[in-house]
């Protein structure tokens, strides 16, 4: 078989990893598969184009594929689409975002090629208006959750066995505990013995850290082992943690790392002892959590969005309601336990393996693709 994967951003944001992760572990399969994107991203230090190329891949950069809808762009896009699928022999077209979609379903009209979409948002699509018109002309819709799933059937209509649950994969060969890595408590000043509670989170109003610094201040009041690691940084960064650390006296308990890239992130997960995670951000299918638990760090979550569909609770992490008092009775349970946070650590790991490695997602794709080309041929 032969697949057109489109993607309209040309930076290297928000579903570019999992995307093009997919396309390179289709490769792997023998899946012959092209990808498209923008041909530049004027002022982005990251570019999706650049991180393809490093990856072995060579983007097909005949579109303009904006981000955002353009009537005049979209339609140059659509013809020059349509004439390119009529030129080469594509089975199938995968769109992965709002715009390239809506390129596709236009381009594709009049040539029997079916229609795959990857939705990357963990609850459902947030925009039924948009998207609506699209999904009725698409074969198969890939969701990252069962309750996204589900929300989709009821928004649009979607018959089940026309849309499936693929979560999004995590780089489980980055993200593995046994690399060599450079030993961020240490340049942190974090006791090696210590217990170590991590979140990774951009430091906004929306996202609950008073709930972390309540249910922290009593865990390390009863028990001085305990400290915390905060990878991340926002605008807000004063009034939503510097201040209210302060003011309940954990200066000297609660570490900041700043922003971190690359293998000095993967570092400092590696650092934590439990990761926390208090609602989910920009990115609903919570790939901050899914890393973790590869680095074989379980879970404390809370039951917003599809957390508790990553997170078995009591098996490879602790699911609790969404108050403070209930993330500390989390954190302190474990605090006290070392060995259960290791048998959840294991259990984290394997579910990783299993459940959001590259290879796992591209088979499922894959057989995907099988049953829709079966179906058409």
């Amino acid at each position: 078989m032969k697949i057109l994967h489109l993607f309209s951003n040309a930076k290297w944001t928000g579903p570019a990893e999992p995307a093009l992760t997919l396309c390179a572990e289709l490769r792997k399969l023998g899946v012959d598969t092209d990808f498209a994107c923008p041909p530049t991203a004027p002022g982005s230090p990251y570019t999706l184009l650049d991180t393809a190329r490093e990856w072995g891949i060579e983007p097909i950069r005949d579109f303009t594929l904006s981000k955002h809808e353009n009537p005049w762009i979209n339609w140059q896009d659509r013809r020059k689409l349509a004439a390119y699928l009529r030129d080469n022999p594509y089975d199938l077209v995968h769109c992965h975002l709002n715009n390239d979609h809506r390129i596709a379903c236009s381009a594709v009209r009049g040539l029997d090629i079916p229609v795959v979409r990857s939705n990357y948002e963990g609850l459902g699509f947030s925009d039924p208006r948009r998207v609506k018109p699209l999904l009725k002309k698409t074969t198969v819709l890939l969701d990252p959750s069962k309750i996204a799933r589900d929300r989709d059937c009821q928004e649009f209509g979607l018959k089940k066995d026309a849309v499936h649950v693929i979560p999004n994969a995590i780089d489980t060969t980055r993200f593995d505990p046994d690399r060599d890595l450079p030993n961020i408590r240490a340049r942190l000043k974090i006791p090696a013995e210590a217990f170590v509670v991590g979140i990774v989170a951009r430091m906004q109003t929306h996202r609950h850290f008073d709930d972390l610094w309540d249910a922290l201040k009593k865990v390390i009041d009863e028990n001085s082992n305990v400290h915390a690691l905060v990878v991340g940084r926002g605008t807000r960064q004063e009034t939503v943690a510097l201040q209210p650390v302060r003011e309940r006296n954990l200066q000297n308990k609660v570490h900041f790392s700043g922003f971190l890239r690359v293998d000095e992130y993967v570092a400092a997960v590696n650092a934590f002892d439990v990761k926390v995670f208090l609602v989910p951000g920009t990115d609903g299918t919570c790939r901050a959590v899914r890393e973790a638990m590869a680095m074989g760090k379980p879970g404390v979550v809370s039951n917003r969005g599809m957390l508790p569909e990553i997170v078995n609770d009591g098996v490879n992490g602790l699911v609790f309601g969404s108050t403070a008092n209930e993330l500390y009775t989390a954190l302190r349970s474990l605090a006290d336990d070392r060995d259960r946070v290791k048998a959840m650590g294991d259990a984290a790991r394997e579910k990783a393996i299993a459940a959001f490695s590259p290879k796992h997602q591209a088979e499922a794709v894959r057989t995907v693709y099988e049953s829709i080309l079966g179906a058409t041929q």
